[in-house]
Parts: structure tokens; sequence; C-alpha cells
């Protein structure tokens, strides 16, 4: 794998919040940043992949809407109370 150096500017806060983070892990800024790239990298290909995927497909029928909905609304009160649940100990 070959190396570039780049100059990049960011928020102050943002540069601090990832110098703890990179130390917390015994990284360098330089490879927790090259990290956190690579990975919103692939999630950005994913949702590229998915919509370009999606756009072939039919839209969904009310009644298949409809439990896409209901799926949804259980991960996310799911979610939101595991959260309460672990933030109240």
């Amino acid at each position: 794998m070959s190396l570039e150096r780049v100059t990049i500017t960011i928020p102050s806060e943002t540069l601090e919040a990832a110098k703890s983070a990179a130390e917390r892990e015994g990284l360098s800024v330089s490879a927790w940043l090259s990290r956190a790239a690579e990975h919103a990298a692939k999630i950005e290909a994913g949702l590229a992949a998915a919509e370009e995927a999606m756009a072939h497909l039919d839209p969904p029928t009310p009644e298949e809407q409809e439990w896409v909905d209901a799926v949804m609304d259980d991960a996310t009160r799911s979610e939101h109370s595991g959260n309460q649940s672990r933030g109240a100990a």
C-alpha cells in the first residue's frame, strides 16, 4: 500500500476528539483518521450500491411499506429503550 501526504482542514474540536480517540487506541492521529476515512468510504460505497440496486426495484406495496415501517419502529423503540436502561445504570 502506498501512502500519500495530504493537508486537511478540520474543526479544532474534531481534531481534539480524533487525538483523544487515537491515543485511547494506541494509534497515531494519522492512522486513526486513515482508518476512519476508510470506514466512511466503505459505508458510502455500500449506500451507493444499495441505492443503485433499489433503482431497479418496483416501489413497495402499501402492505410491504407498512411491514417495513413496523419493523423500523420496533427496532428504533428497542434501541431507545436499551439506551435508556443503560443510561440509568
